[in-house]
């Protein structure tokens, strides 16, 4: 492991939510998941910071990939085994590209994989966490964006103004970030 992931490890130990909703996910007998995006890097600006772990987090974005199983009950069993306040935001992203359209105007091919999703999202925040036996770390484009507090577009299924949209409402709750422009 690298000495970021070490780092991201020892946050993610701290955090009782976070390694609740990861039993959870376990739990409910996902296997193809990772607890991901604003949760986690959130985790890491805030401890940058100086903030609590989990200040100005809105949610918990639970990501899995179940082609086959009619998977809407997850987020119900999902909710109903953690304690925390945190509502959880648990996408089947073998279901994205159904409603991506409609969200965010783009169409997008199906994923094949939970990681393909993963791999459209912001560098910082394109970081996923699970956890069997030992925690396993997904980030495509490393740690090294997150740890900077950078923001950089990814023009692979976002549009300007989605962009827009997300890096005001972050700079908005850590002053400190840094966006880059589209």
């Amino acid at each position: 492991m690298t000495n970021l992931e070490n780092q991201l490890l020892s946050y993610i130990e701290a955090c009782p939510e976070i390694l609740e909703t990861l039993d959870a996910c376990n739990e409910c007998g996902l296997t193809d998941y990772y607890l991901a995006g604003g949760a986690i890097t959130q985790l890491i600006w805030n401890n940058i910071t100086g903030k609590s772990n989990l200040a100005s987090v809105r949610d918990f974005d639970i990501v899995y990939f179940d082609q086959e199983k009619n998977s809407t009950s997850i987020p119900e069993q999902l909710t109903k085994l953690v304690t925390h306040k945190f509502k959880l935001d648990s996408v089947n992203q073998a279901k994205v590209h159904e409603w991506y359209h409609l969200k965010y105007g783009n169409k997008i091919e199906p994923f094949k994989t939970t990681e393909e999703g993963i791999n459209t999202w912001l560098s910082a925040f394109a970081i996923g966490v699970r956890k069997s036996t030992e925690y396993e770390i997904y980030a495509p484009y490393g740690l090294e964006d997150a740890f900077a507090m950078t923001v950089k577009p990814n023009k692979r299924t976002m549009s300007k103004t989605n962009y827009l949209d997300m890096t005001k409402s972050f700079k908005e709750r850590w002053g400190s970030i840094t966006v880059l422009p589209w």
